[in-house]
């Protein structure tokens, strides 16, 4: 839901200026003003979450005379669809929830702008360095369609396990560096009376994040770029095999908290602040979905996943997805608008109010250096700047979601004793192949 602030500020605005005349000298192309950017045209931007709307301010202090009132969208799909087959789209889109745009439809369609060029324009910030330069390594290829930039996903989605610092100072627990560690500390977790490890077993995607963060930081980048592109034999490579015994290890070992294969994601992180489990896989979003149940001093803190062994390819690895993609329509009445206000939103200070206000993470390098924030965010910010440029990502899943959940279901299976490794390797490669041959299904490639 959007701001009240938000939305008066945007009403306002759009009311003051409607009477503004529009014979204003024609703009000029400078680095100041990258896209031709007209001053005085109305920019249409719709939005699924508040920090959407942030940038408008921004704009409206460089281009004083537009009018730029942010709306939000509940039903995306429902609403937008038929502007765009009819010509008439908004300037710019944020596109999140579960009724987000189907992205893939409208790239085939030829609907969205290609974003190189915002990529290529000066910053805001700083005129002498490039967009690109200003943003961290690896996120913007979230938004890449066969090689060319379709949509800029603006948040950045550390994934890795929950604890409690304070649950573990007072029981002398430190923080697992090797999977070996980590078993070992689940077996004193066991011993004082809890569950380990407790997951979403309803949403078995959680673990099978774990198994393939697991398996680059083994056998580096390259073995997710495989999965990415269906490769021939991509999941039967030996760091996925490692992995997937590796995650096995805590059910046959009796490190799974009770029950954990029927909770959905609510129960399992509901048990978890309760202590009656000690770790929890899950995304950064996590002290913001469950703010209103973390108990007072319980300081929630994230870890990377631990590699399997003391030598592994990705030492710092760390997955984090680049998730809200924002698109500029190809057929916006104010495309350089709506390019311009992508470009107000990179810029450092309106990422650091989105980190502020919306306790997330953003794509913009360093705008959350020397803020204010809890455990749950500092700690996801640290283990984002050690991981440098061994950023752990993987896009089959945005791709193809079918596909995805059949990975995701096989790898419950496995964790609940259903399915033996072979077969589990054997279930996925299986539906890879026969993906990789579906020619109704659009594929992409990643280099």
């Amino acid at each position: 839901m959007l701001t009240r602030r938000m939305l008066l500020q945007g009403a306002l605005a759009g009311a003051v200026l409607s009477g503004c005349s529009s014979g204003r000298p024609a703009p000029v192309v400078s680095p100041g003003n990258p896209f031709d950017v007209d001053g005085n045209a109305a920019l249409e931007v719709v939005i699924t979450e508040d920090f959407g709307g942030f940038a408008a301010a921004a704009y409206r202090d460089k281009h004083a005379g537009a009018s730029v009132a942010p709306k939000g969208a509940g039903q995306l799909s429902a609403e937008l669809l038929p502007r765009f087959a009819a010509g008439n789209p908004p300037d710019v889109v944020l596109s999140t929830g579960d009724n987000e745009l189907e992205l893939g439809r409208l790239v085939k369609d030829g609907q969205l702008t290609d974003l190189q060029q915002l990529l290529e324009a000066p910053s805001w910030d700083n005129q002498a360095a490039k967009v690109m330069d200003t943003l961290l390594p690896n996120l913007i290829d979230a938004g890449r369609y066969d090689g060319t930039q379709r949509t800029l996903n603006y948040i950045a989605t550390v994934y890795g396990l929950w604890y409690s610092a304070s649950l573990f100072q007072s029981n002398g627990w430190d923080v697992p560096h090797t999977w070996p560690d980590l078993l070992a500390l689940g077996t004193d977790m066991k011993a004082a009376g809890l569950g380990p490890f407790i997951y979403a077993g309803a949403h078995p995607y959680y673990v099978l994040e774990l198994v393939l963060t697991l398996a680059a930081k083994t056998g580096g980048a390259d073995v997710l770029k495989r999965i990415d592109n269906l490769d021939a034999g991509a999941w039967k490579d030996e760091s996925v095999t490692r992995a997937i015994i590796a995650v096995g290890e805590l059910t046959k070992r009796g490190l799974m908290a009770p029950g954990s294969v029927q909770y959905d994601h609510f129960r399992s992180q509901e048990r978890f602040f309760l202590s009656k489990a000690g770790m929890l896989p899950c995304g950064s979003w996590l002290g913001n979905e469950m703010k209103t149940l973390v108990p007072p001093n319980f300081a929630l803190t994230m870890f990377a996943v631990p590699p399997l062994d003391a030598s592994p390819a990705l030492a710092s690895g760390l997955h984090v997805a680049a998730t809200a993609p924002f698109l500029v329509p190809e057929k916006a009445k104010n495309k350089a608008g709506g390019l311009e206000y992508l470009r107000a939103l990179l810029s450092q200070d309106v990422a650091a109010q989105v980190s502020s206000e919306s306790n997330q993470l953003t794509i913009v390098r360093g705008a959350a250096d020397g803020l204010e924030m809890g455990t749950a965010l500092r700690s996801a910010r640290d283990l984002l700047t050690a991981a440098g440029d061994q950023v752990i990502t993987w896009y089959f899943d945005s791709w193809y979601p079918d596909f995805a959940n059949v990975a995701a279901a096989a790898t419950g299976q496995f964790l609940a004793g259903g399915l033996q490794q072979s077969e589990w390797t054997a279930r996925i490669q299986a539906a890879a192949d026969k993906l990789k041959q579906d020619n109704a299904v659009t594929k992409y490639h990643r280099d």
